[in-house]
């Protein structure tokens, strides 16, 4: 009987690939690629053809049966989409700096995660870039300066920019509020006359009466006030001031608060002498969502009180010096001198008294730029071990240019309190939005402790050329 030769007639198994081996059309293999191994049938005889390489099939020779699953599981993948996640949460939920047992986060909505700051100021849009510092008592959340410096456009507010409406707008002041430069209160800083006059700054939308705030500034009297006067009232044109703040310069020298017009507190027991010629300061503290607020005169605190709650004043015009009445009529304006007019939205004074930057210096808000160089550090944070490998993600924004990770942004890690620092590599991630950039590290070796801190630098930044602006850092261990 005839032997017909049927050929092959089902694959054969060849088992894993090897590269001198002389493979026929239909043999089959196992390959691994990386970390995933796959099965793959021959489609073309020869030998030497490696099957795959970097995931991609070597198609002339053979074809992919089965392709296999990763191994090995890279945690680092899962720790960064962890990280990545608890910056965006903290970004959208304006959360402080956080920590947990293996993961410490700070988007910078204050300033209580960060220290050692060289060159290097926070914005109050949360972030961190090179720049000079704010000095006076300015802080990240004060949205209102005046003090007169500006000669081109005087009294305009030096923190967003926004210009008085109008002087006097209101009937029966004496004056008009100018500049003045020959009772300087800071070296050859101009101040406001006042005069008695008024300066109208329309609405301030950020001043919410709800919740903390503080007014702040520093005065000089040119002549005896005659009684009550008003430094500042908010207030349509129909109607007394809905909310100001004033002081009667009787017998005792009350300070006053107002409310829809009416004095509702006349918090007595302090004694401004009227005859005082010096440059004194002021600072009115609502303390808490509640009814309290307090007095601070050079720095110490002088009255304790309470009030009626404070409506939507949101919408209602906002003048220093004076207030306005019924019929658009006016009265209690002071004949002063003024700067260094502030308003906080925060209650920015507690305790007994205080000192430091708005009773030494110059209130001057912080400027992004100026500076090629600059650095800042997180505070401690304290590990549950000691720790001697570390990562990190960092969210960041290139304000102009583009910032090379590593050369321009350059991120340091410690375990030790920052007595050794380790430099790492950061590598790009997907973009967090359309103008967030993000990068990551893994796995940096660090001198062993419990004391974690990061350290970020800046380099070769210029204004309008390149600025970088820090936006987020989760630091992991």
């Amino acid at each position: 009987m005839a032997t017909i030769n049927l050929g092959r007639i089902k694959p054969v198994n060849k088992g894993t690939w090897n590269s001198g081996t002389t493979y026929a059309i239909d043999d089959f293999v196992q390959y691994t690629d990386g970390d995933i191994t796959s099965t793959f049938i021959s489609v073309q005889a020869g030998a030497n053809q490696t099957p795959s390489t970097g995931g991609t099939v070597n198609t002339a020779y053979w074809g992919l049966m089965a392709k296999g699953q990763p191994q090995t599981f890279n945690s680092n993948n899962l720790t960064n989409d962890i990280s990545t996640l608890a910056i965006r949460q903290a970004t959208q939920e304006n959360k402080g700096a956080y920590n947990t047992n293996s993961m410490y986060v700070d988007v910078f909505q204050d300033e209580t995660g960060v220290t050692g700051l060289t060159n290097v100021a926070r914005s109050s849009s949360e972030f961190m870039s090179v720049g000079s510092p704010a000095t006076g008592g300015v802080i990240a959340e004060t949205f209102f300066l005046v003090d007169g410096v500006d000669s081109s456009n005087p009294f305009t507010d030096r923190i967003n920019n926004l210009a008085h409406v109008s002087l006097n707008d209101i009937s029966n002041t004496s004056g008009t509020p100018h500049r003045q430069t020959d009772n300087n209160k800071w070296g050859s800083n101009a101040v406001i006359d006042l005069n008695e006059g008024t300066i109208n700054y329309g609405t301030i939308a950020a001043l919410d009466p709800s919740n903390p705030f503080t007014v702040e500034f520093w005065f000089k009297y040119k002549s005896n006030p005659p009684g009550r006067e008003r430094y500042f009232a908010i207030g349509n044109d129909s109607s007394d001031p809905e909310f100001s703040y004033g002081i009667d310069h009787g017998a005792s020298g009350d300070i006053n608060v107002y409310n829809d017009g009416t004095n509702v507190d006349p918090a007595g027991n302090f004694n401004l002498q009227v005859g005082n010629r010096d440059w004194n300061h002021w600072a009115f503290v609502k303390e808490d969502t509640g009814q309290n607020y307090s007095f601070y005169f050079n720095g110490t605190r002088v009255v304790d009180s309470s009030h009626s709650t404070i409506g939507n004043i949101n919408n209602e015009k906002f003048r220093i010096n004076g207030r306005n009445g019924s019929n658009n009529s006016g009265s209690e304006f002071f004949d002063m001198y003024l700067t260094d007019f502030m308003i906080h939205s925060k209650a920015k004074y507690t305790g007994s008294s205080f000192s430091g930057g708005t009773l030494s210096a110059k209130a001057t808000p912080a400027v992004e730029g100026g500076s090629a160089t600059g650095s800042f550090t997180s505070n401690n944070i304290t590990a549950p071990s000691s720790i001697t490998k570390m990562g990190a993600i960092i969210s960041y924004e290139d304000q102009s240019g583009t910032n090379a990770l590593n050369t321009d942004i350059v991120l340091k890690l410690s375990a030790d309190g920052g007595s050794n620092f380790t430099t790492a590599t950061l590598t790009a991630l997907p973009n967090y939005s359309s103008t967030i950039k993000m990068a990551k590290v893994n796995d940096v070796t660090v001198t062993g402790g419990t004391n974690l801190k990061y350290k970020i630098e800046f380099a070769n930044q210029s204004t309008g050329v390149k600025l970088a602006r820090i936006r987020g850092v989760s630091l992991m261990y």
